[in-house]
């Protein structure tokens, strides 16, 4: 199947989130990669993590006030409660408008990749008004730089911190530990070895997931309005050297989690991690060469990714005409609103996300959303994408009769913009047999020529 034969197809469809209508001019693959991110006034308008700590704060103040007045706490509660949802829906909202708008959408499929490989989920409530500090504040700031710092910067984030309660995490002989009896928490340093840096195969232990725990204690988060977000609280440090991966670290207060955050980041496995993770997520199941080839670019280069990204797309693979990976619902999704630069209401395309089993920060694990073709592509995936595509469909052409527009010369248009003559010749004769704007559209976006990449 030659579904993909031009190297325009390729950038928009393989590497982006799709073509958009009446888009003129796409920068290529290696000029997204060092090009300024695009950034949607929806995000540019989202509060700031330390912005919420500090409301958060405040409330957690009030409700201390009116311990013995339960009436008015509840209505407290009901105010926490309404400020949360609205918080995590208008996150939700600015990250939908920015995938849905950006004209550099391999920057933004490389962001959310990114995004994924950190994942946070806003089904732990506590995380809910602050659900996308990490991939705004951070990922949107290193997603083509260095991955040492992005590392650094994202294990520091209040959302990280208290996603997996290290904020909560207390060296044992520490001040604090002692006084308290306190103890440690080893979610985080798990986590970072695991999923974050080293793999799961990665050749550490129990104990060094302890010395690393260790290491990283103290790190907490202020929700004081004079100095609000990330704090280093000394009295809640384990004291004394960590040995982590048979290398001793010794006791410099902050910098000791640090020196161990920027070894694993450029530890051999890491970047065998790495360079695997990427290049299926864009290509497929890699070839070790490949595998072999990008982590050895990334330690030449000490973790920078802007190499890495350089070699992968030099892969023969990458500029082949035929489908390599299953678009996942979200890239469906808005592959399908862009082709027909459809612009609902922001809650409609969250709800069918939802629908779709993929709604924004809600991966329900730290290990974020599967990246393997088997776990969408399934025969009840499909009746729900058949759902999604009919109700999209009866929109556009709905606003194209209210543009004066006829529909079939819509649907043209799209099919144009999409594939030109190239469109596969078994969806056109489907196409052509079909009756009426609405089905012609539906029969596009469920086409094995859309729905894969």
């Amino acid at each position: 199947m030659n579904y993909y034969p031009t190297a325009a197809i390729i950038t928009e469809q393989r590497f982006g989130f799709g073509p958009k209508l009446n888009d003129q001019h796409v920068l290529s693959l290696s000029e997204q990669i060092s090009t300024k991110p695009y950034i949607d006034t929806a995000l540019q308008s989202l509060p700031s993590t330390n912005n919420i700590l500090v409301q958060i704060g405040l409330f957690n103040q009030q409700r201390k006030k009116l311990k013995k007045s339960p009436n008015e706490k509840r209505a407290v509660q009901k105010q926490v409660n309404q400020f949360f949802k609205l918080s995590y829906e208008q996150q939700v909202s600015a990250r939908n408008l920015q995938t849905l708008h950006s004209s550099n959408s391999f920057q933004e499929r490389l962001i959310q990749f990114w995004s994924n490989h950190f994942a946070v989920s806003a089904d732990t409530r506590k995380v809910k008004p602050i659900i996308a500090g990490i991939e705004n504040e951070v990922i949107r700031q290193h997603w083509n730089g260095n991955f040492a710092d992005m590392l650094q910067a994202t294990i520091k984030h209040p959302t990280m911190l208290m996603f997996l309660d290290n904020n909560l995490s207390v060296g044992p002989d520490s001040k604090l530990g002692k006084k308290r009896h306190k103890g440690l928490n080893e979610n985080l340093a798990r986590e970072i070895m695991e999923l974050h840096t080293l793999g799961v195969d990665g050749g550490y232990n129990q104990q060094d997931v302890i010395q690393l725990a260790h290491a990283i204690t103290g790190w907490m988060v202020s929700f004081d309005k004079q100095n609000p977000g990330f704090k280093f609280a000394a009295w809640a440090h384990q004291p004394g050297d960590v040995m982590l991966l048979g290398q001793r670290y010794a006791q410099t207060g902050i910098g000791q989690g640090e020196a161990c955050l920027k070894d694993l980041a450029l530890h051999q496995q890491t970047a065998r991690h790495l360079a695997t993770k990427l290049a299926q997520h864009f290509i497929g199941q890699p070839k070790k060469e490949l595998v072999d080839d990008l982590s050895g670019i990334y330690l030449k280069n000490n973790g920078e990714l802007q190499p890495v990204y350089k070699r992968l797309l030099q892969e023969p693979e990458v500029n082949t005409a035929a489908p390599l990976r299953f678009r996942t619902p979200q890239e469906w999704l808005f592959a399908l609103l862009r082709s027909a630069d459809l612009n609902p209401p922001e809650h409609k395309i969250t709800q069918q996300l939802r629908l779709l089993g993929q709604q924004p920060f809600m991966a329900g694990s730290p290990a974020g959303w599967s990246d393997q073709d088997s776990d969408f592509n399934s025969s009840s995936a499909l009746i729900q994408r058949w759902q999604v595509a009919n109700t999209f469909a009866v929109l556009v052409v709905r606003e194209a009769k209210k543009q004066k527009v006829k529909p079939l010369q819509l649907v043209k248009k799209v099919v144009n913009n999409l594939y030109g003559k190239d469109l596969d010749q078994h969806t056109e004769l489907a196409m052509n047999k079909a009756n009426g704007a609405i089905t012609k559209l539906v029969l596009l976006w469920l086409s094995p020529q859309f729905m894969y990449r």
